[in-house]
């Protein structure tokens, strides 16, 4: 028989769980409130707040609301819910100077904070208008194969961070399919700049009768695959290809803006947004 079998699992010391007694005496201590005054405060014995803190009884839950007014806290503070960070010690610091001062320091105090966030927003902002830059996307996708269907729509548009590659760059576009391999693989994005010719060696975009190709210049300038595995068909005098652009580069993770800041960039930008849809007639699009 299994010695072990029916007994509990045994947790590490960083899971094993805060009881509400030791939260309420933490939270209590920083607000530099002694238990009389707690109790006082919140019409209890100082026995009551003792048994509280002790985990030996739990207030009544409709107290929770006083109990965290009269300790200037949140709720979710006073449980350390996921998603509210604990205070640092420097911020539990500057609360407790805070509450020491007079209603009217306490004023003065907010009203230079106020000035001091500010300041600190108005240097954010340009710090990132000059990191990002908007650019265009380029419609459906460039097949590193036999060629992708160009869709009838306007481009869109995204926020990338600046960089030597894409500082020529007129756009990204998303490469299809793995006959380009291993330069770009397929669900990368692409840097471009608008060209109508190309030397031989270099990467070009080229919009042809079977759609739009992401492939290398030969040097009897005819198109192929980097992938000897997927060769790229031989085309005939026929076949019209017109070359769009020339690839500059892979767009890295790096280059994009988180999801918190593409909402910032969005304001920031708004009069190149405003002119990026002017100018593709993107206004009346739905």
């Amino acid at each position: 028989m299994n010695s072990k079998a029916g007994k509990p699992p045994v947790l590490p010391l960083s899971a094993k769980p805060v009881l509400f007694g030791q939260l309420l005496k933490e939270r209590r201590s920083g607000a530099r409130i002694t238990q009389s005054e707690f109790a006082a405060l919140m019409h209890v014995t100082r026995n009551t707040v003792i048994n509280w803190e002790a985990d030996k009884s739990k207030p009544d839950y409709s107290l929770l609301p006083e109990i965290c007014a009269v300790l200037g806290i949140r709720l979710s503070e006073l449980f350390r819910m996921e998603g509210e960070p604990a205070l640092t010690e420097p911020e539990e610091r500057l609360l407790r100077r805070f509450r020491e001062l007079s209603p009217v320091s306490q004023r003065m105090a907010d009203r230079m904070l106020s000035v001091m966030a500010e300041e600190e927003y108005r240097a954010r902002d340009r710090a990132m208008k000059s990191a990002f830059g908007l650019f265009l996307v380029r419609p459906g996708m460039v097949a590193a194969g036999t060629g992708d269907y160009v869709p009838e729509e306007p481009p869109g548009y995204t926020f990338l961070r600046k960089n030597t590659v894409n500082a020529r760059a007129d756009g990204i576009v998303l490469v299809h399919g793995d006959s380009m391999e291993p330069v770009y693989h397929s669900g990368d994005y692409v840097y471009y700049e608008e060209a109508e010719s190309a030397s031989p060696g270099e990467d070009v975009i080229v919009d042809t009768d079977d759609g739009a190709v992401i492939k290398r210049l030969s040097e009897d300038r005819t198109l192929y695959s980097v992938n000897p595995d997927l060769p790229y068909p031989e085309k005939t005098e026929d076949n019209c290809l017109v070359i769009r652009g020339k690839v500059l580069g892979t767009v890295h993770s790096s280059d994009r803006a988180g999801r918190e800041d593409a909402g910032i960039l969005e304001e920031l930008f708004a009069d190149e947004i405003r002119e990026f849809r002017r100018a593709h007639g993107l206004d009346g699009w739905e």
